[in-house]
């Protein structure tokens, strides 16, 4: 039976109690209907194992010939990446290729849990990041979905192993107070308006960059106040997921915020993406950092750190910590109290400007009641004698 996935549903196909291919629909009655035709399918074409003893570089380059033209040229590209180039071939290129050869050798049927935990695990050796490898993973995991679709074997072996974890270690947060938040957003709207906007929104809504990139115009509304509706969640080279929480959460958006968000849903249907790039497209990383020209703007922060700096602005406004809470996502106040130590900078400051306001006011009250002393020492000007001449008629 399919199962509630935020606002879809997930129709699933199992076999052998193992689950070997899912989708999601708008409504249950789709997914019950994909699950019948899926079965249906499998039922009618069985599965042989002798079908699954083909190398599984020899049905990558056959899958890699009918994804063109139904899949973007990005989601292509990476795909590609699966094969060795033919500098990788020849040994003359100083990058390894991303399947080694011990797995491009195995026959599909052959893959398993283990030898999918050592290619991610190898990866992860070559000092690849965690969203890269995830990249690659999606792709991999595809290819076997369209293994198991075309009969060569009974379940997709990605499935069954968990996605590699970022294990860098995490910079402390760095949140920008409000004058140098002002300055990057200044910036950035001078290379790009739409990217300007979108910082803008980060660091005063405190959205993590996945969720961001998968919000629906459908999820920006104004009943009973302007606030957006967070129920998704996708990070670069994963699919869409619940929220980090688990759970969803309402964000209100300010009026100053009100407009610059409309844009983003001017011309785009219910279903759409609300936030995209100035093409048009879903937003990348990569793509974001390199139009904003983010290593010269971004003063050294993260995006990650405008989540950091809109939750440090609220707090020194004056909105209750389990407020504030709520507003990020947080499973636990503890984590949000995390916050509190670096409102110090942000506090200070606004302090010390209030004390230089207060003493630049009261210097100069105290100035214009002070007598003029510009002149003191200097001789006085003799005043003219009133005119002693007789009365006339003496």
């Amino acid at each position: 039976m399919p199962a509630r996935r935020g606002d879809k549903w997930e129709g699933r196909l199992k076999i052998d109690g193992r689950v070997v291919r899912t989708r999601r629909f708008d409504t249950k009655r789709s997914a019950v209907e994909w699950e019948r035709r899926q079965r249906s399918t499998f039922d009618e074409r069985g599965y042989d194992p002798s079908a699954g003893k083909v190398a599984v570089e020899t049905l990558l380059a056959a899958w890699l010939e009918q994804r063109e033209g139904r899949v973007s040229e990005t989601t292509l590209n990476t795909d590609r990446y699966l094969l060795p180039t033919e500098a990788q071939l020849a040994g003359t290129s100083k990058r390894e290729p991303v399947l080694p050869t011990w797995f491009r050798k195995l026959h599909v049927v052959k893959v398993n849990a283990s030898a999918i935990q050592k290619w991610q695990d190898d990866l992860g050796k070559r000092d690849i990041v965690a969203t890269t490898v995830g990249r690659y993973r999606t792709s991999l995991s595809s290819f076997f979905s369209w293994c198991v679709a075309e009969g060569y074997i009974a379940h997709n072996p990605v499935i069954s192993v968990p996605p590699p974890k970022d294990r860098r270690a995490r910079e402390d947060m760095r949140p920008l107070p409000a004058p140098e938040f002002d300055e990057v957003v200044r910036q950035v709207t001078s290379l790009s308006h739409v990217y300007g906007d979108l910082v803008l929104v980060l660091g005063r809504t405190g959205l993590r960059w996945g969720e961001l990139r998968a919000l629906q115009v459908r999820d920006f509304t104004d009943v009973p106040m302007p606030m957006l509706h967070v129920i998704r969640n996708q990070p670069e080279g994963s699919s869409v997921k619940a929220p980090k929480s688990g759970k969803s959460r309402n964000v209100p958006i300010p009026d100053y915020l009100v407009p610059v968000i409309g844009r983003f849903a001017v011309d785009k249907r219910p279903s759409d993406l609300l936030f995209t790039s100035a093409r048009g497209a879903q937003l990348h990383r990569t793509q974001f950092v390199r139009a904003a020209s983010w290593e010269a703007t971004g003063r050294g922060r993260t995006l990650h750190d405008l989540r950091h700096t809109a939750a440090c602005e609220w707090l020194i406004k004056g909105v209750p910590l389990t407020t504030v809470q709520a507003w990020l996502g947080h499973g636990s106040i503890q984590i949000t109290a995390r916050y509190l130590h670096h409102l110090g900078d942000f506090a200070d400051r606004a302090a010390l400007d209030v004390l230089n306001n207060a003493a630049s006011k009261a210097l100069s009250k105290r100035a214009r009641k002070l007598p003029d002393l510009s002149s003191f020492g200097a001789t006085p000007a003799r005043r003219s004698a009133p005119d002693r001449g007789r009365s006339v008629g003496r």
